[in-house]
């Protein structure tokens, strides 16, 4: 049977038509016809559905949890939310902790979520002294070997990857990852300046999380930030929650990198949308959760709470954003750097599609034209 889902496009109302996943017509309102069709009507705007690149989890699961079960919940929660596209993010850990997640993974199965498009390495090949949350203990050396055997047994699911380019075999690793097909990202780095610069000579396409756990921009040492600032082809991640970086802060990024190359992330744990004064984990590390904060028992800020429709509202509240530019930071880059066919509503593009309310409220998600979520 044939989805058709109308609402707003452009500023006009328009009935999209799906088949098979994809979109089939897109015209006027009234002029497809609906006999034998499954209508929805949004009543609001449409957009391309939000796509997450760093998220650790969410209601309750981790993708360290290592479950079908547990990456269902992730993709479930976070499509409430307006995400229709995410990478399960894992954290420094055991080598054979890693893997459970890795091959835990079932492609084929049926969501009743967002898409889960494989997996984001964050870690274990860092920094020791930019580490952040991620456990010390399990920070390795860059092995090309063992990236290649993760690789493997993933089913070829790894898309993404954070290194540290500074750390001693970085510059092996980050080609290999090229012959790979996989993306990498610096971060949990103490790069200078002319190493970062040197990274993107050897792959590095973007940044983790940017100005968190790197090196910051100095007037005489710019460091990995200011290596960012300065490449306008590198992407950079964003945590828009107003606690990783100050809000004053965020307008400089999108001054310095522009809305075509800033990707707004959540680096969410379990602990997003759930309740605050409890205690959680990341990893085998416990962490609370106090006025929006996710701190581990020592102080350290360990990942967010953060939903992208959140994140969105943020930046438009504070008028950093536009209304224009919500769909490149929130798909349309996402989709360029990973070379996803996601990030625009269009004949023959996969109807991974949201709706919005006059507030920014996601009100329907649509991932691959089933609706997963209405509010």
């Amino acid at each position: 049977m044939k989805q058709l889902i109308k609402g707003t496009l452009e500023g006009v109302t328009k009935v999209i038509e799906v088949e098979d996943g994809l979109i089939t017509d897109i015209r006027d309102n009234g002029t497809i016809a609906t006999v034998g069709s499954e209508l929805v009507d949004t009543s609001g705007t449409l957009l391309p559905g939000y796509i997450d690149i760093h998220v650790h989890g969410g209601g309750g699961a981790d993708t360290m949890d290592a479950s079908e079960d547990a990456f269902e919940q992730i993709a479930a929660t976070h499509a409430k939310h307006g995400t229709t596209a995410l990478l399960l993010t894992t954290i420094t850990e055991r080598a054979d902790h890693i893997e459970k997640s890795l091959t835990a993974f079932r492609p084929d199965r049926k969501r009743d979520g967002a898409e889960i498009i494989g997996f984001h390495l964050e870690g274990p090949f860092i920094h020791m002294d930019k580490a952040g949350a991620q456990p010390k203990e399990f920070i390795q050396a860059p092995n090309v070997e063992l990236l290649s055997r993760w690789m493997k047994l993933s089913g070829n699911a790894i898309r993404y990857i954070t290194v540290a380019p500074d750390v001693n075999g970085a510059d092996e690793l980050i080609k290999a990852c090229r012959r790979m097909g996989i993306i990498v990202s610096a971060g949990h780095s103490s790069a200078t300046f002319q190493q970062a610069k040197e990274s993107f000579v050897w792959g590095v396409q973007s940044a983790t999380h940017l100005f968190n756990a790197m090196t910051g921009l100095y007037h005489r040492d710019p460091g990995l930030v200011g290596a960012v600032f300065d490449s306008d082809d590198i992407y950079a991640e964003l945590i828009a929650d107003k606690i990783h970086v100050n809000s004053a802060v965020m307008k400089i990024i999108f001054r310095m990198k522009g809305t075509d190359k800033v990707m707004l992330i959540t680096d969410a744990i379990r602990a997003a949308c759930m309740p605050e004064g409890q205690q959680y984990t990341l990893g085998n590390q416990i962490v609370t959760v106090k006025n929006g904060t996710v701190r581990l028992l020592d102080g350290t800020i360990a990942g967010s709470v953060l939903t992208l429709d959140k994140a969105v509202k943020n930046l438009l509240n504070l008028g950093i954003l536009q209304k224009e530019d919500v769909i490149p930071v929130t798909s349309a880059n996402q989709s360029r750097l990973l070379n996803l066919p996601f990030g625009q509503i269009r004949v023959g593009s996969p109807a991974n599609i949201i709706s919005i309310d006059d507030g920014w409220d996601v009100t329907h998600t649509f991932v691959r034209g089933n609706l997963v979520y209405r509010k």
